[in-house]
């Protein structure tokens, strides 16, 4: 028999190894994102990242954020270097700080070349110019929507653990709709960033209860640590948590019990390197001086001056009532009974698997963990307070939502999709009018106006927080006042701040006021119907703020006309969907007042113009 050597064809331009690097690399990407396709959780996840995008782009370019209690992008530098300088504090934790410094080194040392001097006072003038200010806010926002992404994934898989992936696929597009997720998914709050490294805790610790995994303990271990470093309210999620389910992982599966002997030891081990770590991180060993000024403070100002319920039995009942009226920000109302289904089947479908059955029990005793150890004692209901259980309850809409879709009878089987399709077109109508709010926020339309009557040289005053305020015209003479230090404001460039007395405004004659109604009512008293006044109680800050005479008077005669001005532009929030609740950033209302044409002016200041 004849051997004959083989042929060498030239590569076929269509085989994956033929053609350039390029080419090739474009085969792989044409390859995987056909076989993404065919994935359902491909097009949850680009659902996700689609209702997320609105806000990445919202208020900028400017020198400030509208999200309110963000850390970028003026406070992730200013917290990172005040949590180690020795008798120094920032509010929240340094972990994320860390990440959003690292990621914007490129543009913090091009702002630092750029600096005309290393002072202090010179670098923090050159940062707060837009162009480095807008980075630093993209960067923090497009972090906090791959995390959100990230935090979408892994309740996919914690589900998928206990209940399968059609109930991961139904949890995932859960979150994936979730009202509060999408705006904590695009804006520089730490609360989605926290819920990342929570979520992921919970997942790696159920599979160490169910398969005793040290590597999953590991992960379960730092990750909480994570969590808690980057927002010291993520305690409230395991504090009741891990212990409960280990103790319930020990009392029902005889396998978690024969473990036992041999993860003492990895337990206490992986503790301590944790909770080391979250010391170092947190400044407790560096700083330990700041570290404690900050705990005095976050025990005392920060949540006591901000309690909106009583401390006495009414007041936790009047929380856990609000507490399941808000759920329809997050989710159509409809869907906590779901939820309650969803954990019952979980019961019922592991009472011969305990150790999955004490796995499925963790998100819900995180729910519980958190309302018990964090609402219960910090009295607040805010949206990001109960984000985490609007969170943690996916799992068991997953898993109701998934026996649903594998009803055997034909007529229920179709009438449970129809259903299933009627509350996420819910929750996607009411997602998008979150969007909606972000692209259609009233500052633009102040802004819009103010760039049409405002001239250059005309002297505006503007009251308030920045995240409140819209972007100011930068042709003008612009004044800042608010009763806050000078030292603990955020400065904007070409804007004077100021703490000249509000009755003094016939002095400074500015042409322009600009009043944003979030602020304005802090100083206007407002009463409630008695009807709903169980349980509640005014919040110290808001009693500071309507007992200070001076804004409450000036406010007042400014809304009553006994001022030289009048209402020129009421910038106000016409939803043409559903109008987002709850959030203190969107929405809101800008009053801009306008010097009567009569009345004297400022020798610099052009004359009025009539209407």
């Amino acid at each position: 028999m004849n051997k004959t050597q083989p042929t060498t064809c030239p590569p076929d331009s269509h085989t994956p190894e033929s053609g350039t690097q390029p080419a090739r690399s474009r085969n792989r990407l044409v390859r995987w994102f056909a076989t993404s396709c065919r994935k359902p959780l491909f097009w949850i996840v680009l659902l996700a990242i689609a209702l997320r995008l609105p806000g990445l782009s919202w208020g900028l370019p400017a020198s400030d954020g509208w999200d309110d209690d963000g850390v970028a992008p003026r406070n992730f530098l200013v917290g990172l270097a005040m949590t180690y300088v020795p008798g120094s504090f920032f509010t929240y934790p340094p972990l994320h700080m860390i990440w959003l410094t690292l990621l914007n080194l490129p543009v913090v040392g091009i702002a630092i070349a750029h600096a005309p001097a290393y002072s202090q006072q010179a670098v923090i003038s050159t940062f707060i110019h837009v162009p480095y200010m807008t980075s630093f806010a993209l960067t923090a926002r497009a972090l906090s929507l791959l995390m959100s992404v990230g935090t979408l994934l892994l309740i996919y898989r914690l589900t998928t653990l206990v209940a399968g992936s059609l109930a991961g696929l139904c949890a995932a597009a859960a979150c994936a709709l979730n009202g509060g997720m999408v705006y904590y998914g695009q804006v520089t709050n730490l609360d989605g960033p926290y819920l990342f490294w929570a979520t992921l805790c919970l997942w790696t610790w159920m599979r160490f209860l169910m398969a005793g995994d040290l590597r999953s303990l590991r992960w379960a271990a730092l990750s909480a640590a994570a969590a808690i470093a980057t927002k010291d309210q993520a305690y409230g999620v395991f504090l009741l948590t891990l212990p409960a389910s280990f103790g319930l992982s020990l009392a029902l599966d005889p396998a978690a019990r024969q473990r036992i002997p041999a993860l003492i030891l990895p337990m206490l081990r992986w503790a301590a390197i944790s909770l080391g770590l979250l010391l170092l991180l947190d400044g407790a060993l560096t700083n330990p001086s700041g570290f404690a000024r900050r705990m005095a403070f976050l025990h005392g100002p920060a949540s006591q001056d901000f309690m909106t319920y009583t401390t006495d039995i009414t007041g936790r009942m009047r929380l856990v009532w609000d507490m399941i009226t808000c759920f329809p920000r997050f989710y159509p109302a409809a869907t906590a009974l779901l939820a309650v289904a969803g954990l019952g089947l979980m019961w019922q479908a592991t009472r011969t698997q305990p150790a999955r059955r004490v796995a499925g029990l963790v998100p819900v005793l995180a729910v519980l963990s958190f309302t018990l150890f964090f609402n219960a004692m910090a009295l607040r209901t805010d949206n990001r307070f109960l984000l985490p259980q609007s969170l943690f309850i996916a799992p068991y809409i997953g898993l109701a939502c998934a026996r649903l879709l594998t009803l055997k009878q034909p007529a229920l089987n179709l009438a449970a999709r129809v259903g299933l399709a009627g509350l996420a077109a819910t929750a996607l109508w009411r997602c998008a009018g979150l969007d909606a709010a972000m692209l259609n926020d009233p500052r633009y339309d102040a802004e819009h106006w103010m760039a049409a009557h405002v001239q250059p040289g005309d002297a505006v005053e503007a009251y308030g927080r920045n995240a409140f305020l819209p972007r100011l015209p930068q042709a003008a003479h612009l004044t800042r006042l608010d009763t806050i230090a000078l030292k603990r404001r955020n400065p904007l460039p070409g804007v004077t701040e100021s703490i000249a007395p509000f009755a003094q405004i016939e002095e400074r004659k500015p042409r322009f006021l600009i009043v944003p109604d979030f602020w304005a009512q802090s100083y206007l008293p407002h009463a409630a119907p008695t009807d709903h006044q169980w349980g509640l109680k005014t919040p110290r800050v808001t009693q500071q703020s309507q007992g200070s005479t001076q804004e409450s008077t000036f406010l007042r005669d400014l809304f009553g006309n006994r001022l030289s001005y009048r209402l020129a532009k009421e910038a106000r929030y016409a939803p043409f969907l559903p109008a987002p609740e709850g959030y203190e950033s969107l929405g809101q209302t800008i009053f801009i007042f306008e010097r009567l044409p009569q009345a004297p002016a400022s020798p610099e200041q052009a004359p009025a113009r009539g209407e």
